[in-house]
C-alpha cells in the first residue's frame, strides 16, 4: 500500500504542476516550484520506489528534477536521459496516427473494424474506431485474460504473443456492454491492439515504421521507439514489479509483443512532452481534429467527476484549468502525462515501479 500512496502523492503533485504553471506562461518556473517538485520526488524514493523523474514546461522553460536510482543492483543513479517503458501512454501516439489517417479519407471514425478487417472479432459490424480510440467498443481487456497473461505470470517474460492471436482470443471473451452503450466505458488494451492492426493493414507497413515516418523522426525523438526486442536499446531505467512472485523483480526484459499498440512504446519524460506540445499545437495533425480528440465523449466510472476520456486522451479536470494526456501503468513502470489543451503548461512523472514495486 506505501506504492499506491505514494503514487498517489506524484499523480497529486503532477496535475499541481501543470495546474500551478497556468499563473506563469510565458515565464520561467518560479524557483519554489523546482523546489516543491524535488523535495516530493526524493520523499517519494525515500518512501521505497527505486527512481522519480519529474518533467515540467511552462512555455519555453522546461524543469527536470531526478531522485533515486534507475538500477538498484548497480545503484546506478536516475537521470533525466534515462528511458522508460511508458505504457498506455502509447495509446496517444497510437490513437494520433489513426487520426492521420482520418486526415488522408484512408479510414472514418464510424468505419466499423468489420470494413477494414473482416472476420477478426465477433460482432465487427458494430464497432466502430471512434468506439475503440473512447474504450466504448465493450471489448473485454487481453489483460484480463488469463490464458494471454499465464507465460508471464509464469516467469516466462520474454513470451511472444502475436499481435493478432491476442485480438482473436481476447475477443472470445464475453463483451462488457453492447458497443457504444451510452453512459457505458471499459478500459480496453484489446481495443488499441485492433487499431494497430489496421494502421499496418491500411499502410501495407508496421506499426512501428509508421510511428516512427509520422512522428519519431519529424520530432526529433531521438530517444522514443516502438521496440521488437525485450531488452531496451541505450540509457534507460530498469524497471521492478512484484507482479509476477518474485520480490522487487527487474522486468526490463518484458516481451513487446504483450503491450505493443496499447503500451509498447519507450521514451523519456522530456520526448513524451514534446510529443504532446506538437500534437496540440497542430505539428502532427489539422487542429480541427486535435480537437475532435479533446472532444469529451464519456466520464470515467469512480474519478469523482474529475477525468473523462477523449479520443486517445484522458482529461483531468483542475480548480483552474483542463488538462489532457494518458496514463501508463505496467509492471515495472509508471507514467502519467498531462499539458493544457494548448500545450504550453506541462507535466510528466516517469517512475521504474509498477504493480506494487515499490521497495518497502
Amino acid at each position: 500500500m506505501v506504492r499506491a500512496n505514494v503514487i498517489s502523492l506524484l499523480s497529486s503533485l503532477l496535475l499541481l504542476a501543470v495546474a500551478v504553471s497556468a499563473g506563469f506562461a510565458g515565464g520561467a518556473a518560479p524557483a519554489p516550484l523546482r523546489v516543491r517538485l524535488a523535495a516530493v520526488a526524493d520523499a517519494a524514493t525515500a518512501a521505497g520506489l527505486p527512481g522519480v523523474v519529474v518533467y515540467t514546461r511552462i512555455g519555453s522553460q522546461a524543469t527536470t528534477v531526478t531522485s533515486g536510482v534507475a538500477d538498484v543492483t548497480t545503484h546506478r543513479v536516475m537521470t533525466r536521459e534515462d528511458r522508460f517503458r511508458i505504457g498506455s501512454v502509447t495509446k496517444t501516439f497510437t490513437a494520433t496516427v489513426i487520426m492521420q489517417l482520418v486526415h488522408e479519407e484512408k479510414l472514418a471514425l464510424t468505419d466499423t473494424v468489420e470494413q477494414h478487417l473482416p472476420g477478426l472479432v465477433p460482432n465487427g459490424g458494430s464497432i466502430t474506431y471512434r468506439q475503440l480510440l473512447s474504450h466504448t467498443s465493450g471489448l473485454a481487456d487481453y489483460f484480463s485474460n488469463t490464458r494471454i497473461f499465464a507465460p508471464y505470470a509464469a516467469g516466462h517474460l520474454t513470451y511472444v504473443w502475436p499481435h493478432t492471436t491476442i485480438v482473436r482470443i481476447s475477443a472470445k471473451d464475453k463483451p462488457i456492454f453492447a458497443p457504444g452503450a451510452p453512459g457505458k466505458v471499459a478500459y480496453s488494451n484489446t481495443g488499441y491492439y485492433i487499431l494497430g492492426l489496421t494502421i499496418e493493414k491500411l499502410t501495407g507497413r508496421t506499426l512501428a515504421s509508421e510511428l516512427e515516418r509520422r512522428i519519431f523522426r519529424p520530432l526529433r525523438l531521438r530517444h522514443t521507439t516502438l521496440p521488437s526486442t525485450n531488452r531496451p536499446s541505450g540509457r534507460y531505467a530498469h524497471g521492478y514489479t512484484d507482479d509476477f512472485g518474485k520480490k522487487h523483480q527487474d522486468v526490463s526484459i518484458l516481451s513487446p509483443s504483450i503491450l505493443w499498440a496499447a503500451g509498447g512504446i519507450i521514451s523519456t519524460p522530456a520526448e513524451i512532452a514534446a510529443f504532446y506540445r506538437a500534437l496540440f499545437q497542430g505539428r502532427l495533425l489539422p487542429l480541427a481534429l486535435v480537437r475532435q480528440m479533446q472532444t469529451r465523449e464519456v466520464d470515467v466510472p469512480q474519478s469523482r467527476g474529475r477525468q473523462s476520456i477523449g479520443l486517445g486522451l484522458f482529461r483531468a479536470q483542475l480548480p483552474c484549468t483542463a488538462s489532457w494526456g494518458y496514463n501508463g501503468d505496467l509492471p515495472g513502470y509508471t507514467t502519467q502525462s498531462f499539458s493544457s489543451a494548448d500545450g504550453r503548461r506541462q507535466a510528466v512523472i516517469a517512475i521504474n515501479a509498477g504493480e506494487e514495486g515499490a521497495f518497502t
